[in-house]
């Protein structure tokens, strides 16, 4: 036994349990960074549709390729534009947030109806009562709705997103909002060439699998006992049962992941540009406006992408000079 290591690192980080199923498949924002500014909306919503390669000159600073023309890999996401189909208003209780009031649009898409059956507009009595709110009010969101349609999705049911509007002062927030009630919300409204966003996704599921794949366990020797597969010891004498940091097979894949810091290299308004010859792979062609992201995004072709502004972004913010897009 004196040639064996007497240890080794953990197998599988613990930052990411428990590791089940995703709840839902458009992943709800648990936190919006404080913005300072005029107001804007600190997130949207898109889809996934491939991956290509870009080539631009470095503007990173104190970078080792700054100033010299590189290649990276990129992700086009398809964002065609939103209907702003209601507004929540919240107040602080102690630290918490508490709902005040919901407004929603007369303008509401006709698809809504299949993701909330018994949704009614009540903007007229709302806005009838909207003074005395203002007092209150410390947190404005919008209710965006996404148009599946735009991207040749194979679905009609619209994706429901809630989204902070940031800004120095919430009556300007609020107002912001009043003004987009039931209008469309473009993502060039939202985010700038060069700015860096964070990405929420649910990552490709992959089903239950063993402990090699989901926590990359050491295959055993050739001449093991009972499996190779699996994990020597699964605990010691003492305590006298299984502890959750031991590897155990499961659910793989699937998983509600955040991103940090991806940059938005391109804003672009006609989406065929940006499509290869034959379209992507299991997606086809990209016919609204298009976002290239820098880097690679969890998930599968069409799915659900929720892009918000950097919770902890890089001091650089100068966008890329493009060479080439790949397509």
């Amino acid at each position: 036994m004196g040639h064996r290591k007497q240890s080794a690192p953990r197998r599988g980080s613990l930052a990411f349990l428990p590791r089940g199923r995703a709840r839902h498949l458009v992943p709800k924002v648990k936190y919006w960074p404080d913005y300072k500014g005029e107001p804007r909306p600190l997130g949207f919503l898109a889809y996934k549709s491939g991956v290509t390669s870009v080539y631009y000159v470095d503007t990173t600073p104190s970078s080792p390729t700054q100033g010299i023309e590189i290649q990276k890999v990129a992700t086009i996401l398809s964002a065609p534009s939103a209907i702003v189909a209601g507004i929540v208003l919240y107040k602080d209780e102690g630290g918490r947030l508490v709902e005040l009031t919901k407004i929603w649009s007369k303008n509401l898409p006709s698809e809504i109806d299949r993701k909330i059956v018994t949704l009614r507009s009540n903007e007229d009595e709302k806005l009838g009562r909207i003074g005395e709110f203002r007092k209150e009010v410390s947190e404005v969101r919008l209710i965006i709705a996404s148009q599946p349609k735009f991207v040749k999705l194979p679905k009609k049911k619209p994706d429901i997103l809630e989204v902070k509007v940031g800004g120095d002062d919430v009556q300007k927030c609020l107002d912001y909002a009043l003004s987009k009630l039931g209008k469309e919300l473009s993502p060039f409204e939202v985010f700038r060439e060069g700015e860096f966003v964070d990405v929420i996704a649910v990552t490709t599921g992959l089903g239950f699998q063993g402990v090699v794949k989901r926590y990359g366990v050491k295959i055993l020797p050739r001449k093991s006992r009972k499996t190779r597969r699996g994990v020597g010891a699964i605990g010691p004498w003492k305590p006298a049962y299984v502890m959750y940091t031991s590897p155990r097979s499961g659910q793989t894949g699937f998983h509600r992941r955040t991103e940090f810091n991806k940059r938005v290299l391109k804003l672009e308004n006609d989406g065929p540009k940006l499509t290869p010859k034959g379209g992507f792979h299991k997606f086809g062609i990209v016919r609204s406006s298009a976002i290239v992201l820098e880097g690679s995004v969890p998930g599968t072709p069409k799915r659900p992408i929720v892009l918000r502004v950097a919770a902890r972004p890089p001091t650089h913010h100068e966008p890329p000079r493009i060479t080439l897009i790949q397509v």
